[in-house]
């Protein structure tokens, strides 16, 4: 069994970086994906995000350490795909 999809519902802080650099590090944690994101919202300190992982693979305890490590923080995961590949 193996993640193929993730939609996901975060936040970050503003001016700290940007969402190309966050994309970057994210997908350093997907085989043959992509992943994109989204602002859908921005205060004064935080700005939210949708961003939709999609691969052959996703390593999502990667990717959690992978946001953690640049401040944005998980709200919600919103969809996910699981792909098995058990015996039949």
């Amino acid at each position: 069994m193996h993640l193929s999809r993730l939609v996901i519902d975060a936040v970050k802080p503003v001016g700290e970086y940007n969402i190309i650099d966050l994309a970057s590090d994210i997908s350093k944690n997907v085989k043959n994906g992509t992943v994109s994101i989204k602002v859908e919202e921005v205060d004064i300190r935080t700005e939210g995000l949708k961003i939709i992982i999609e691969g052959g693979k996703i390593d999502f305890h990667g990717v959690q350490k992978a946001m953690k490590e640049r401040g944005a923080v998980i709200d919600s995961l919103d969809e996910v795909t699981v792909a098995s590949h058990g015996k039949s």
